[in-house]
């Protein structure tokens, strides 16, 4: 591989601390799984979908008179904030903790509290910090696993996308973290 190939592969990589959980699945329950998208997926997905939808771009604006749409401008923006409180309550009270992940478009490495071994199907539940908060369910394959100097197993996921969604989320996610990061470093060598 060479050396821009290698760069390449980590501009599209993001370290990150992440609500996330796993666990291990039978070949049966993988297959099972694999052939429906996950509830939380579909959730976020339209409520992202309805977020995201904006009544006052355009000439829409126009149409409205003003103080009615300084109104319902606070009351969408009151909403949307209501609707992302009521997601990150429900993913605190759910079993995710927040752990390290090097977050990829096509996979994700974390220290587990799981003992796996490569070729093994895993589930993994994250919640990506946006707005409003995404939670996921995502279905994996361990491509390799090792452990780290104090013995806590370390793995390598592959994802296994059921829908074009989960894909679109993390890569969009990835892509901003990345965007940040690379903001943040030339922000840091401007000011040294």
């Amino acid at each position: 591989m060479s050396d821009s190939d290698k760069n390449r592969r980590q501009d599209f990589r993001v370290e990150d601390m992440i609500p996330w959980s796993d666990k291990p699945l039978s070949t049966e329950e993988y297959e099972i799984r694999r052939k429906h998208v996950g509830i939380r997926s579909r959730q976020s997905s339209m409520l992202r979908d309805m977020v995201g939808s904006d009544i006052f771009s355009g000439d829409s604006r126009n149409k409205l008179n003003s103080d009615v749409a300084q109104v319902m401008e606070a009351l969408d923006a009151k909403l949307n904030y209501l609707i992302g409180v009521n997601m990150l309550n429900d993913a605190n009270r759910s079993n995710l903790s927040e752990r390290a992940v090097n977050l990829s478009i096509t996979g994700a490495s974390f220290v587990s509290d799981e003992r796996y071994r490569k070729g093994d199907p895993i589930f993994m539940m994250m919640m990506l910090p946006a707005f409003p908060p995404t939670v996921l369910e995502l279905l994996g394959e361990v491509m390799w696993a090792r452990e780290t100097k104090d013995g806590k197993p370390f793995i390598g996921v592959k994802f296994s996308y059921r829908c074009d969604e989960e894909e679109d989320t993390i890569a969009k996610y990835v892509f901003r973290r990345h965007r940040e990061a690379i903001r943040l470093q030339r922000k840091n060598e401007d000011v040294a």
